[in-house]
């Protein structure tokens, strides 16, 4: 039967059957344990018998007349809250831009979509400008003009500054695009019915 070095020592070895400390055990040796004259082979992990590290914890316990964090009273602050002005440790802190929030306020934000460089998703005012813009004309839905067209031109220019596509940024190109032909739909709704007008008037 092995014995497996004990962690963070490369000598000291334990016995599987009575967890025992082996004391006369060397590597690849064979020994009867102490205790339980189970026969034993020492076998060296070199995970296990390398020096422990020190885990790696975030944030830094606070001292005596530090700032603590909101969340963690034990923790020091490192930051405040770009939303609440609350302290809060470098476990509680989550950096967005060059903003700072607590969970509590990231949270909200996300809930309510206040955070841009978080939306998973995006209306691309531009695309939806030029659709808006072009399809009608190409099809010859003039009797939709009066819908379309206006709506065209209300997409190109309220999403003029409003963030574009998470992908391709923003489409002015688009929403220029759909602007010219949301106009061109309006006037040619106003040209139809003027002449509509006309040609009734005439007969």
């Amino acid at each position: 039967m092995s014995a497996a070095a004990v962690a963070g020592s490369p000598v000291q070895f334990a016995c599987p059957v009575c967890r025992r400390p082996v004391l006369d055990l060397t590597p690849e040796s064979f020994v009867r344990c102490g205790f339980c004259r189970t026969e034993l082979c020492g076998q060296v992990f070199p995970a296990l018998a390398s020096e422990v590290s020190r885990p790696v914890q975030r944030g830094e316990q606070a001292l005596e007349g530090d700032a603590v964090c909101f969340f963690h009273p034990q923790k020091r602050a490192e930051e405040t809250c770009s939303k609440c002005g609350r302290f809060v440790c470098a476990l509680c802190e989550m950096p967005i831009d060059k903003e700072h929030f607590c969970p509590t306020c990231l949270g909200s934000s996300l809930e309510h979509g206040m955070l841009e460089e978080l939306v998973p998703r995006r209306i691309v005012w531009g695309q939806l400008a030029l659709l808006s813009g072009l399809l009608p004309l190409i099809t010859f839905m003039w009797p939709f003009y009066i819908v379309t067209g206006p709506a065209a031109v209300g997409f190109a220019i309220y999403g003029w500054r409003k963030p574009g596509s998470l992908v391709r940024g923003k489409r002015r190109v688009a929403a220029s695009f759909g602007l010219l032909f949301g106009l061109i739909q309006i006037v040619a709704f106003v040209a139809l019915v003027i002449l509509v007008r006309q040609s009734t008037m005439e007969e």
